[in-house]
């Protein structure tokens, strides 16, 4: 070989060599082409389907465990020690009850905040009612239980009045029923426990009347929530009969509610010992069938299994599990509860899904600033978004999120 081919021998491979760089480059960038390709019509299908669905981003992502506090967004004000709160089945309207100023019961645009509607029980003063906690059926009724009333008052989605649970076996309606053989068409009535009997006007008719008082077993209404299949559970919690009172589907379905309730299991009792509570604040069941009892002046959550048969408690001892004060709670789609601690100034979170209770987290604190609470009451959550906490003595609802 010739010195003078060396060169162009070199000068060859050199560009075989380039030539082969270039490729990798071009097959390099037409697959980073491809991933981008890729996410940009993951991005698009997104994007459509939260048109065609508005929801919360969690709602929206395949399911994964949230097992990581949520965020503060923001607090709705125009509320006086809120206590409870409740959201409609399409998370468009938020329920609060309050106990200060006019006791009353408000209505707000869940997004903005914005004050749709106040509205109490008939014919009551602010002296005559306590509203407290607040549960919302498939149907979009709201049941607010009053402690001054010793009774549940059922109004419909605009806070117009419907009936009243006067007691466990009893609602207004049907005792009207019972008493004027059926209740003629446009007939207005209600009860007031500090007025006497039940009152009512006929259609057209510019009098009031008045009937007996009707016989009622005592009880003091205080929890009310509604599992995922329609059963509605009441905390009861006279001092000499506390229990929760369960009452099948039938209750809360559309064409039976306002019949005569009557009750399918009571558990529990008065007391310190195993299945017993001292002010349980509210009563939930998981996915399993499993009920959750809130045992306010204990400190702990009571469990029971879907039979009914007592299994456990948690909630007591030290560290951030610990509960202090517990009052309303929340068991999301995911098995999670969601319990507020009003004198621990927060929501602890437990995952109640096996088992054996773990504890998740806690957020909030001692404060008046955003994200802090003083002596919160109540929360609900709607999906797996939106959280809204009263936080009683801040005056104000908070909203967080995940």
């Amino acid at each position: 070989m010739s010195m003078d081919s060396q060169p162009e021998e070199n000068i060859q491979d050199r560009s075989a060599q380039e030539v082969e760089q270039e490729e990798k480059r071009r097959r390099k960038l037409l697959l980073l082409l491809l991933v981008l390709l890729l996410m940009l019509c993951c991005c698009v299908v997104f994007f459509l389907r939260y048109l065609l669905n508005p929801k919360p981003l969690p709602e929206l992502l395949p399911a994964v465990d949230l097992n990581y506090p949520p965020h503060y967004l923001y607090s709705i004000y125009g509320v006086s020690q809120p206590v409870g709160v409740a959201v409609s089945p399409d998370g468009k309207k938020l329920y609060v009850a309050e106990t200060g100023n006019n006791r009353l019961l408000k209505i707000f645009e869940a997004e903005s905040g914005k004050l749709l509607k106040e509205f109490s029980p008939p014919n009551t003063s602010s002296a005559q009612r306590s509203p407290v906690y607040l549960t919302v059926d498939a149907s979009g009724r709201v049941y607010v239980s009053d402690r001054l009333q010793h009774a549940i008052f059922i109004y419909d989605a605009d806070g117009n009045y419907l009936d009243t649970i006067l007691a466990p076996n009893l609602t207004l309606s049907s005792y009207m029923e019972s008493q004027l053989k059926g209740i003629p068409k446009g007939t207005q009535y209600f009860y007031n426990s500090f007025q006497g009997g039940p009152s009512y006007q006929l259609s057209g008719s510019k009098d009031w009347k008045t009937l007996s008082t009707p016989k009622m077993e005592p009880w003091s209404p205080l929890g009310v929530s509604i599992s995922a299949d329609g059963r509605l559970l009441v905390t009861n919690v006279l001092e000499t009969n506390s229990n929760i009172i369960e009452y099948s589907a039938s209750v809360t379905s559309a064409a039976n509610w306002n019949k005569a309730p009557v009750p399918t299991y009571i558990f529990g009792s008065y007391g310190e010992g195993e299945g017993q509570f001292l002010f349980p604040n509210d009563a939930l069941v998981d996915s399993k069938g499993r009920f959750f009892a809130i045992d306010g002046n204990n400190g702990r959550v009571l469990v029971w299994d879907f039979t009914h048969l007592y299994q456990n408690i948690f909630g007591r001892g030290t560290g951030e599990s610990a509960l202090n004060l517990p009052r309303g709670a929340f068991l999301d789609e995911k098995d999670r509860l969601f319990i507020v601690d009003a004198v621990g100034h927060n929501v602890k979170v437990f995952d109640v899904s096996g088992d054996v209770p773990q504890f998740l987290y806690a957020f909030g604190d001692l404060g008046v600033d955003d994200g802090q609470f003083n002596y919160p009451n109540d929360i609900v959550l709607f999906g797996t978004g939106s959280i809204y906490i009263a936080d009683r003595e801040n005056n104000r609802i908070q909203v967080w999120s995940y």
